[in-house]
């Protein structure tokens, strides 16, 4: 008997692997003729699709695993066409390792999915934040709009208005956002939405990491755990009060140039890119500040995000707008190391860290740049 209750112990934690997958069931009875579905996950930053099969008699059947929750896409093709085209039927969802149901009739962008706890906590989250988005489009829609000879038919008065009335809805937005993970502590999709969505491109490490604490300790050692601790400790590198991480990077004339050699000088560090409409919008002000601040102990040191190939464009742009300061990139677009090291995922960004190497300031820009440089530069 004791032999026996060994043997079965030995057996469970290849049960509980065998456990750890898989199954999404189609059913889309309308469909005939030949077809095929197709499941698309993301690989390394890019939709990949990685197993497909045959509709039968309007049912299909997937099996595999994943090592977390991810977003997925399963797409239908009829009569067996070589590509997505105009006639793409889809439906973006979250796959687990778990039995998961999709039923409809003939279209599976219309099929009702089932048994994924990650999807439906998901579509719970998109429900919350669905009228307050479809505001932020509508604003951006009537006040965007252009008349014929490229010029915007509203006011820059009223467009600044509804600007931030925009702003006050993305940040509506996140406090939704904080909401659901708050009440999903214990979920995938609370630490999920915690990381997409309050660790947004200009989060204050100092002011979300207590919640990220919260969170239960399985969750905070997973996977996306790990790597939500790893996005908020960047974070902190550019937070006010903390020191400015050194960097090296070659300029224009392929010189390298070292951020601590401006030590002693306050240092606006300015994250832009020669192909980014608003980054261009906003160096005029650039320029302002640097011309009123440039006699007074000040440096500002341009990090282009550039890709491979436009060292010609990005010194294009610099010499365009009038950019006379220190100008650096290693040419790797978002994956610019300087970037990636202080955690920059949008742009226009900028860094002001004062003469013993602190940052005092981030995000300074628009008309009032110069008058903010004047309060903080002393």
């Amino acid at each position: 008997m004791k032999k026996t209750i060994f043997s079965v112990l030995m057996l469970l934690p290849f049960v509980v692997a065998a456990q750890k997958s898989y199954t999404i069931s189609g059913k889309l009875p309308a469909i005939k003729g030949q077809a095929k579905a197709y499941l698309v996950l993301l690989r390394n930053n890019a939709w990949k699709e990685i197993d497909s099969t045959e509709i039968k008699d309007g049912k299909f059947q997937f099996t595999g695993s994943v090592e977390e929750p991810q977003s997925a896409i399963l797409t239908v093709r009829r009569n067996g066409a070589a590509d997505f085209g105009r006639q793409r039927d889809s439906q973006g969802f979250f796959i687990e390792n778990s039995k998961i149901s999709m039923v409809g009739t003939d279209l599976i962008s219309n099929a009702q999915i089932t048994g994924s706890v990650a999807d439906s906590e998901n579509r719970e989250r998109e429900a919350m934040i669905k009228p307050v988005t479809a505001r932020i489009i509508a604003l951006q829609d009537e006040y965007g709009k252009k008349a014929a000879d490229g010029s915007y038919v509203k006011s820059l008065e009223e467009r600044k208005m509804a600007g931030d009335s925009v702003q006050k809805l993305v940040a509506k937005n996140k406090d939704i956002s904080v909401r659901f993970a708050e009440s999903h502590l214990n979920s995938f999709m609370g630490l999920y939405t915690f990381n997409m969505y309050v660790l947004d491109s200009k989060f204050e490490a100092s002011k979300v990491e207590p919640l990220f604490h919260r969170f239960s300790a399985v969750l905070k050692s997973s996977p996306l755990g790990l790597r939500t601790a790893e996005k908020i400790e960047i974070g902190k590198r550019r937070q006010a009060g903390s020191k400015a991480t050194d960097f090296t990077q070659n300029d224009l004339n392929d010189k390298p140039f070292t951020l601590s050699s401006l030590r002693g000088k306050y240092v606006l560090v300015d994250f832009w890119a020669s192909w980014c409409v608003p980054c261009r919008a906003e160096n005029p002000n650039v320029v302002k500040a640097y011309n009123a601040l440039k006699g007074k102990n000040f440096e500002i040191v341009g990090v282009s995000l550039d890709y491979p190939g436009g060292k010609a464009v990005w010194a294009d742009a610099v010499k365009k707008d009038g950019l006379p300061w220190i100008h650096v990139s290693d040419l790797k677009g978002w994956k610019n190391e300087v970037a990636v090291m202080y955690g920059i995922n949008s742009v226009p960004q900028n860094l002001l860290i004062d003469p013993n190497g602190i940052i005092i300031g981030k995000n300074l820009r628009g008309e009032a740049l110069t008058e903010k440089l004047k309060e903080l530069i002393k």
